[in-house]
């Protein structure tokens, strides 16, 4: 079979082919002289930058499509690699550029340049790069993301050996300061015994010191006595002088009592006798009658009435006679008020009837850590002239006879200020009932 023959007129020339060819290949292609100018362009090449094919032949490449970098600053000809290629003849492969539409749109593009022979230019091939471009600076970001997710990573791991260092470190000063404080307990519990072993040494020696009295002054004690006695026998004495005498005798064996028991606390208290609350009061303010006078002090009573009771007269004689006593000391020498009061009351720990007595006065009063101490054995606020053994010895005598003292005081004086005792005397007749009540029941 024959090969058909062309029409004759229809000529082909290697110009036209190359045209076709060029129309038809779907990657830009566009030719410059080594002037940049344009001589040949393909349609793709005019569709990527929105032109004509028309518009790009004869027109200046550069000029058109690149005279701006990707951050809009002018784009010098003379560094064009492609301009470059076609003026040197050099081969270029794949430049990452930047060229602009007809729209004034940046597309990013990789070009190659291939020279013409003979130095008449060169044919660049573009090849639209947005897609590569874009998953390039995805590729970026995530790689940004990646570091920045490393580098967050490597942060929380710092801080989290920080905060277990700072926790390790927190403990070490806890437990420092645990071992501190339970050392600094322990040398104050120390401290506290040390200090009850040397009140017990104190005691001791007031006890031992109290015997010795007990034994020197019970002779000269006996003979006063017996001097009183025989003067109160004497007829020349008025009746006046007598019940003074008599008194006397009262507080001299009061004296001996003190000395010989009440100090030496192993032993119990005196016998209870029954005696009036009121009567009780009068024989303790008659002993401060001239502290009282000589000071200006005056005497304000308010007794409920209340029967006579049983208790240890001498201990309670000695209470009220050192309370009454502070009272004094605790007014100023311009005078003041020293209320005396007396009711029946019950105690409300032990339901146990008696007497309650009030010694109140408007002196100068204590602060609360004063009011705190003033039961414990040789604490005063007297400097030289206290023994710190008074309310002590009070509240010993109190406590032993199941009853008790209780303060109120407020600083200031005058009116606003000074200071209560309150002591209550149970009734040792009930006492005695119900010791020998438990008794009964014990042998039942």
């Amino acid at each position: 079979m024959e090969r058909p023959e062309r029409p004759k007129d229809v000529q082909e020339t290697p110009q036209n082919t190359a045209d076709d060819l060029l129309q038809h290949v779907t990657v830009a292609i566009f030719a410059m002289d080594a002037q940049g100018i344009c001589t040949h362009a393909n349609a793709a090449a005019a569709r990527m930058f929105g032109y004509e094919v028309s518009d790009l032949l004869g027109a200046d490449i550069h000029a058109l499509l690149h005279t701006r970098h990707a951050d809009g600053s002018n784009y010098d000809r003379t560094t064009c690699p492609f301009l470059h290629s076609a003026i040197t003849g050099e081969e270029i492969r794949s430049v990452d550029e930047v060229l602009w539409s007809r729209s004034g749109d940046p597309i990013h593009v990789f070009g190659s340049s291939v020279p013409l022979p003979n130095g008449k230019g060169a044919v660049v091939t573009i090849q639209d790069g947005t897609s590569l471009h874009h998953l390039q600076e995805h590729l970026e970001h995530t790689q940004h993301e990646q570091a920045e997710i490393l580098r967050q990573r490597d942060a929380a791991a710092r801080i989290e050996r920080e905060l277990a260092h700072e926790k390790e470190m927190h403990q070490r000063e806890v437990a420092v300061a645990t071992e501190r404080a339970a050392t600094q307990q322990l040398r104050a519990q120390q401290r506290a015994a040390e200090d009850r072993l040397l009140q017990s040494e104190k005691l001791a020696a007031v006890g031992r010191l109290a015997a010795s009295i007990s034994h020197e002054i019970n002779n000269p004690l006996e003979a006063v006595t017996n001097l009183l006695y025989l003067v109160r026998n004497d007829p020349s004495i008025s009746a006046e002088s007598g019940e003074y005498l008599k008194l006397a005798e009262s507080e001299l064996a009061r004296v001996s009592q003190i000395v010989s028991q009440t100090l030496r606390f192993q032993r119990a208290g005196t016998t209870p006798t029954e005696v009036v609350p009121e009567s009780l009061i009068d024989s303790v303010l008659s002993l401060h009658q001239g502290r009282l006078h000589h000071r200006r002090i005056q005497i304000r009573r308010r007794h409920r009435p209340s029967s006579a009771f049983r208790c240890a007269e001498g201990d309670v004689r000695q209470i009220l006679n050192n309370l009454v006593g502070n009272a004094i000391d605790a007014m100023s020498k311009d005078g003041g008020t020293l209320t005396l009061r007396t009711t029946p009351a019950r105690d409300r720990r032990t339901d146990q009837s008696g007497v309650r007595i009030l010694i109140s006065d408007t002196g100068h009063g204590m602060p609360s850590h004063t009011s705190a101490r003033i039961f414990e054995p040789f604490y005063t606020t007297k400097g030289a002239n206290g023994s710190g053994l008074g309310l002590w010895i009070s509240n010993t005598l109190a406590n032993r006879m199941g009853g008790r003292i209780c303060v109120r005081s407020r600083t200031g004086g005058g009116r606003h200020g000074g200071t209560t005792f309150s002591v209550f005397i149970p009734n040792a007749l009930e006492e005695q009932h119900s010791f020998t009540q438990e008794q009964h029941a014990e042998a039942a």
